[in-house]
C-alpha cells in the first residue's frame, strides 16, 4: 500500500483552492494518486470543484490511481495523462489549458514501485533483474548503464549523485566482473557492491551499504535531476498569479536544486551584493512560502518510515 508522504502538509499548502471557482490542479506524480485525491475530497466536501491533471510516468500507477479515483467517486474530477511531469506545457497545450492554480511534484520513487521486486528499485529480492526504469516503454535501464556506462562514467555517477563514499573502487569491480559475466540481477550487483567495502563500514553502517548506488543508478535511469531547474520554471510559468508549487524531495541532491531554483526565482538579481542599485533588471517572479523545508513529525515516521527523508518546499508566484 502506498502511504503519501505529509499528505496533511500538502493539503494546508493548497487551502487557497476553496476559494477559487473551477480551479485546475496539476500534479505532476501522481503515483497512486494519494495527494491529489486528499486535495480533492476535501474540496469536494466544500462543494467546490476542481480539475485535476493526474501525470505519470509509470503506466502501472496511472491503472492504480484510475481505480482509486473511482472508488472515491471521483473520476469526472481527474484527467489522467502517461507521460513525463517536465513536459507539463505541451501536455497543457494539448488539452487547450493556458494556466493552472496549483501543482505538486512529488519527486523519487514510490512505495508501490520499491514494493515491485520486479521492478529492481530495491535490494530485497536478490533475483529480481537491474530495471529501475519507472517509464518501462523507455529503453534505458540499470542493465544498460551497469553493463555498458564506462568506469569513468560510473565513478561520477556514484560520486556526484550517489555521494557514495567508495565510488571508485565499486565503480572498478563492476567494471572487472562484467569483463567476464554481464550483471543481470540486483544480488550479483550486491555481491559487487559489498566487495568493494570494507567489512566494518557494512556492519556499522545505520543504512543498507547499497543504498548510495542503488539511488544514483535510479536517478540517472529516469533522468531526475538534470530537467529539474528548468522543469521548476515552467511550472511558474504555468502557474496563474497566486497560485503555488510544491516539491517534495527525497535526498540531498534534488533537495539542493529545489532550494537554490526557489532563491533565484524569490532573489533573480544578478548585481554585486553592494551595489547601491539594481542594473540588473531582473525582477522576483515567486517568493519562497515555506522558509525552510517542512519535515514528516515522528508520528508519520513511525507509521511510514520511508517518509524520513522527505522535504517539503512551497513556493508561490507573484
Amino acid at each position: 500500500m502506498h502511504i503519501p508522504v505529509l499528505k496533511n502538509e500538502v493539503k494546508k499548502q493548497f487551502n487557497y483552492l476553496s476559494k477559487i471557482k473551477n480551479g485546475c490542479f496539476v500534479d505532476g506524480t501522481l503515483g497512486t494518486g494519494g495527494h491529489s485525491l486528499a486535495i480533492a475530497t476535501k474540496l469536494e466536501d466544500k462543494r467546490k470543484k476542481i480539475k485535476v491533471i493526474g501525470i505519470d510516468k509509470d503506466q502501472q500507477a496511472l491503472e492504480l490511481a484510475k481505480n482509486n479515483i473511482k472508488k472515491a467517486g471521483l473520476s469526472d474530477n481527474f484527467i489522467l495523462i502517461h507521460n513525463d511531469f517536465k513536459n507539463i506545457k505541451p501536455i497543457l497545450a494539448e488539452l487547450n489549458i493556458k494556466n493552472i492554480d496549483g501543482a505538486l511534484l512529488d519527486l523519487g520513487v514510490s512505495s508501490m514501485q520499491l514494493n515491485q521486486s520486479n521492478r529492481g528499485f530495491t535490494f530485497q529480492d536478490p533475483d529480481a533483474p537491474l530495471d529501475m526504469r519507472m517509464d518501462q516503454s523507455q529503453k534505458l535501464s540499470a542493465n544498460e548503464v551497469v553493463n555498458n556506462f564506462p568506469q569513468e562514467d560510473l565513478e561520477n555517477i556514484l560520486r556526484n549523485i550517489g555521494e557514495e563514499k567508495y565510488y571508485k573502487s565499486i565503480a572498478r569491480n563492476i567494471a572487472r566482473f562484467r569483463k567476464n559475466k554481464k550483471i543481470k540481477t540486483v544480488g550479483e550487483l550486491l555481491t559487487i557492491i559489498k566487495l568493494a567495502m570494507p567489512p566494518k563500514y557494512i556492519h556499522t553502517h545505520s543504512k543498507h551499504f547499497a543504498t548510495n548506488t542503488f539511488r544514483a543508478l535510479r536517478i540517472v535511469v529516469n533522468d531526475e535531476l538534470n530537467p529539474l531547474e528548468k522543469t521548476i520554471h515552467d511550472y511558474i510559468d504555468v502557474l496563474k498569479s497566486g497560485g503555488r508549487l510544491a516539491v517534495i524531495t527525497f535526498h540531498s541532491s534534488e533537495d539542493r536544486i529545489v532550494k537554490n531554483t526557489f532563491r533565484s526565482l524569490e532573489n533573480p538579481c544578478l548585481c554585486p551584493p553592494k551595489s547601491p542599485i539594481c542594473a540588473c533588471g531582473k525582477t522576483s517572479m515567486a517568493k519562497i512560502v515555506t522558509k525552510k523545508a517542512v519535515d514528516p513529525n515522528e508520528e508519520e515516521i513511525q507509521e511510514n518510515p520511508r517518509s524520513r527523508s522527505a522535504k517539503l518546499r512551497v513556493v508561490e508566484k507573484l
